[in-house]
């Protein structure tokens, strides 16, 4: 038997016992995926993660909504919403995986009307955020600029006085005016003072004019929630999604 036909017939048993390792070692993954599934399941939901009652606000995000508060008697203010709570999406793809890919996220504070109707949004920045925190709230931002909701982005160790948030507000100067923003800046300092007194409204009118576009939907059902557990979503953590 010639050397080449034994090195073909080595390499060929080489290939067979690689494949059977292989297969061995998925039928062991699987098998251990499917007990640790069923170790999880058996678990009991308050006895293996015993729940404790914490704070909702930190102390910049208390500060921020006794600040809106004052700001805009006339909203209803809420704090740390989902997206998923209040931002309807088609339903085309997988709800499952929109709500890996944002839908988790949470608005820091909510300006709504007294239907509940979100007027604008406040995102707080933290003195020590994170590259990931900042990425989170862009992109979070995005989609809500997205669906017409103006976002402001306050810093936490700069919070506005009541006064300062109700005229940034009233004038609705969200992120998706700052560049018009600045230019009104400008225009104001050479135009004098009547120029931005005529730019302020009374705050009805201004929640009119904000909400005037807006169809008046009922928040997102809760059945919605229902699509995990039967669609699993093809979220990967370390996949880069658009606009991240």
């Amino acid at each position: 038997m010639s050397t080449g036909l034994l090195l073909l017939i080595a390499l060929a048993v080489a290939v067979v016992a690689g494949l059977g390792y292989l297969q061995v070692r998925r039928r062991a993954a699987q098998a251990g995926g499917a007990q640790a599934k069923r170790e999880r399941d058996s678990l009991d939901t308050v006895a293996a993660w015993p729940p404790e009652a914490t704070r909702l606000l930190t102390a910049g995000e208390r500060t921020a909504h006794e600040t809106l508060v004052k700001a805009m008697p006339e909203c209803v203010i809420f704090s740390q919403v989902p997206l998923a709570r209040f931002i309807r999406v088609p339903r085309r793809h997988s709800y499952a995986e929109w709500l890996a890919r944002v839908g988790h996220l949470s608005a820091d504070f909510l300006i709504c009307d007294r239907a509940s109707l979100v007027i604008a949004a406040v995102a707080l920045q933290s003195a020590q955020e994170s590259d990931g925190a900042a990425r989170r709230r862009a992109r979070m931002a995005r989609v809500m600029k997205a669906a017409g909701i103006k976002v402001f982005v306050w810093r936490e160790q700069a919070i506005p006085t009541p006064a300062a948030a109700r005229d940034l507000i009233t004038q609705g100067k969200g992120i998706r005016d700052r560049e018009s923003s600045t230019a009104d800046s400008t225009a104001s300092r050479t135009e004098g003072p009547s120029r931005v007194a005529s730019d302020k409204l009374p705050i009805p009118e201004v929640v009119a004019d904000l909400v005037e576009d807006l169809p008046r939907r009922e928040p997102p059902p809760t059945t919605w929630f229902d699509d995990l557990d039967t669609l699993p979503p093809a979220h990967d953590p370390a996949r880069k999604w658009p606009g991240s």
